[in-house]
């Protein structure tokens, strides 16, 4: 049995994540090496007054190697995700929107709970610490496709079908923005709302929960600072320049200075203490810098690849479960490329949303393998269903 058919939206899927997968960690490594190498003179430099100070950062890879233990993880994950039976994901589904839910209710309530920069999002388990909203994303989307594909007569009703879906999504909603991730819900939303579209839920219903939405959030936004100081940044850059615009103009900087070819791999300088998240948020100026207009366009064009070959393995799925469940991770891969795109390129507001396969972070890489791994199943799924290709 071929674990990828030649031919087949899965062999593409596979070249294409390999791609944006290798490229990221490359992208880790240079953007992280300065960092880290500080980090370790400066540990080192304090053994005597801290004896019993365990060192991290031994040198410049630290970074790169504890993103290819992630990634080694996640490819670990991506294939038992991949083999395990569409029709076991949606049993499951429930249990794991449930086992999210209580994973995100520790981190609020529990001292496992971390908080970081004033956000409370990461939760330690042990000597491993996760950020239990980007797996709760995945569980999301499975819930909800389990639900739209099991009432799909009701769906078009409000109190019987809609309500309901409103109700989860609501419920999800709530706990990510007490852990102020506004940015999560955001996407989120605009997934689960592409999701309804897809199942054929009344227009009108999607429509107006949009704008009731809106003053939702322009509330969500006034009512705290820091929130107000990045959209007044991202409206006018230059007067906040040194203030709250001072990461977005770090980021314009090395867009501008990369030109058509980069300054080349490796060598360059805003990441030398200028560009603060130059290995996490802001990655993808790194690459503009480095590898300039033309490794920029293809990663982009390595993403819209990625669009078209999910929605199409959406298309094709044999099953209304699977076709929604490929969408749903399509679009939440691809959603939050394109808006980490738009915030360094000062298109949108800083936000704080990992690039997909690039950004340096545990949770964020393993749960995007774990969304490649059933997109994958749902792939070979519709290849076994054709007769094989």
């Amino acid at each position: 049995m071929k674990l990828f058919p030649l031919n087949s939206p899965a062999t593409l899927l596979a070249l294409v994540v390999t791609a944006l997968l290798s490229l990221g960690t490359v992208m880790v490594f240079s953007s992280s090496g300065a960092r880290a190498g500080f980090e370790a003179r400066h540990v080192l430099a304090q053994r005597e007054r801290l004896p019993d100070e365990r060192v991290q950062f031994h040198h410049d890879s630290a970074y790169l190697k504890r993103q290819v233990v992630w990634c080694l993880a996640g490819l670990a994950l991506m294939i038992a995700l991949m083999k395990t039976p569409i029709e076991t994901l949606e049993r499951w589904a429930p249990w794991l929107l449930l086992l999210s839910f209580v994973l995100l209710l520790l981190v609020l309530i529990t001292p496992m709970g971390i908080t970081v920069r004033g956000a409370r999002r990461w939760l330690r388990l042990g000597p491993v610490t996760i950020q239990p909203s980007e797996f709760a994303k995945i569980a999301l989307v499975l819930y909800m496709a389990a639900w739209l594909s099991q009432k799909r007569e009701k769906i078009r009703d409000w109190k019987t079908g809609f309500l309901p879906s409103l109700a989860v999504w609501g419920g999800f909603a709530v706990l990510v923005l007490l852990e102020r991730d506004l940015g999560t819900i955001v996407l989120m939303g605009t997934v689960v709302m592409g999701m309804w579209i897809l199942a054929r839920v009344k227009v009108a219903h999607v429509a107006s929960l949009a704008l009731a939405s809106l003053p939702i959030l322009v509330f969500l936004v006034l009512r705290q600072s820091y929130r107000v100081n990045r959209v007044l940044a991202f409206l006018d850059p230059e007067k906040y320049a040194l203030t709250h615009a001072f990461q977005l103009n770090q980021s314009l900087i090395a867009i501008g200075s990369g030109g058509t070819w980069g300054r080349g791999l490796g060598l360059g300088i805003q990441k030398y203490h200028f560009l603060s998240e130059a290995h996490t948020d802001f990655i993808f100026a790194t690459v503009c810098e480095e590898i300039g207009f033309i490794g920029a366009l293809a990663v982009l064009l390595l993403f819209l690849a990625f669009a078209l070959i999910g929605f199409r393995v959406s298309y094709r799925a044999p099953d209304y479960f699977g076709g929604l469940v490929a969408a749903g991770l399509t679009l939440t891969i691809v959603c939050a490329a394109f808006i980490n795109f738009a915030v360094v390129a000062g298109m949108a507001p800083t936000k704080g949303l990992a690039l997909p396969f690039f950004t340096y972070g545990g949770s964020a890489l393993v749960s995007t393998l774990m969304a490649v791994g059933i997109l994958l199943n749902v792939a070979n799924y519709t290849a076994t269903s054709d007769g094989g290709e």
